[in-house]
């Protein structure tokens, strides 16, 4: 059952599983312009959905939480979110580029003066700092065993508790997995966190850094392109572990003297260290 409410004047879309099917899902979410929270309920038999903004009722981003959509068959919930029109500032990560004289331009837009920014949000900058929008928030909650598609432009996606498995994609913006079985993740202008791994990693950056805390998978694949690596690898971890940066330093810890693994690390500027 899907419902549009309003908090605190602004727009909020809520959705709660009727459809009869109880047990794990995978959230295809889509959220071109925010960010996406995922957290595994154990005690939860199916799941729920919240999109919100902080931004006002008339703003794009309120249009954006309206035009949503959310639906679900039987095990594969997919949640969409239409994407917040450009020009009106931007969300996580942001792009600066300075000409001098003064101007600098972030995400294509120009500011003139001195520039802040705080948390992803331009907050100084002569008038350009006029409509900037928080973006759209999607809150997701699954039953344990789920997975997690995600896809965005300028957004980042933060799980918390053990996901079954995540294939995730951003422009700008970030992933931060607290557990995970399996995980895929590219960032191009952002980094890939991970905390727990317990079956594969395959994790790439372009200008962003990648980094694993405790990793006892059994196959592991990380690059970044400008920017650094750091892997923990834990007893249990097996296999190969292929590491990759190409400006930047590659760090692995509980790699040295195991004869069980095959490392292969290399640093095209910067260093590799084996621990």
């Amino acid at each position: 059952m899907t419902q549009l409410a309003h908090r605190d004047s602004s727009p909020e879309r809520s959705f709660t599983s009727t459809a009869g099917y109880n047990g794990p899902v995978l959230a295809d979410v889509t959220c071109p312009t925010g960010v996406v929270y995922v957290t595994v309920d154990r005690s939860a038999e199916v799941a729920a959905v919240r999109v919100l903004t902080q931004d006002g009722p008339d703003s794009p981003a309120g249009k954006a939480v309206r035009e949503t959509t959310i639906r679900q068959n039987a095990e594969h919930l997919v949640v969409v979110v239409p994407d917040v029109p450009q020009g009106v500032g931007g969300f996580g990560n942001v792009s600066f580029t300075s000409f001098g004289g003064g101007a600098t331009f972030i995400n294509g837009v120009r500011y003139d003066g001195p520039v802040s920014v705080v948390n992803g949000r331009v907050i100084s900058g002569g008038g350009g700092a006029v409509n900037m929008t928080n973006g759209v928030e999607v809150h997701i909650t699954v039953p344990a065993g789920s997975g997690v598609r995600y896809r965005s432009e300028n957004g980042s996606l933060y799980t918390y508790g053990p996901v079954a498995a995540i294939e995730a994609q951003t422009n700008n913006g970030s992933v931060k997995v607290e557990q995970v079985g399996r995980l895929k993740a590219r960032a191009s202008n952002g980094s890939v966190k991970a905390g727990t791994v317990t079956e594969w990693l395959d994790a790439e950056t372009d200008n962003g850094s990648v980094k694993a805390e405790d990793y006892a998978g059994s196959a592991c694949r990380v690059r970044a392109s400008n920017g650094s690596v750091a892997l923990t690898v834990a007893r249990g971890a097996s296999g190969r572990i292929e590491a990759r940066a190409g400006n930047g330093s590659v760090k692995l810890y509980g790699v040295r003297g195991r004869t069980d693994l095959d490392v292969d690390a290399t640093a095209g500027n910067g260093t590799v260290r084996k621990h």
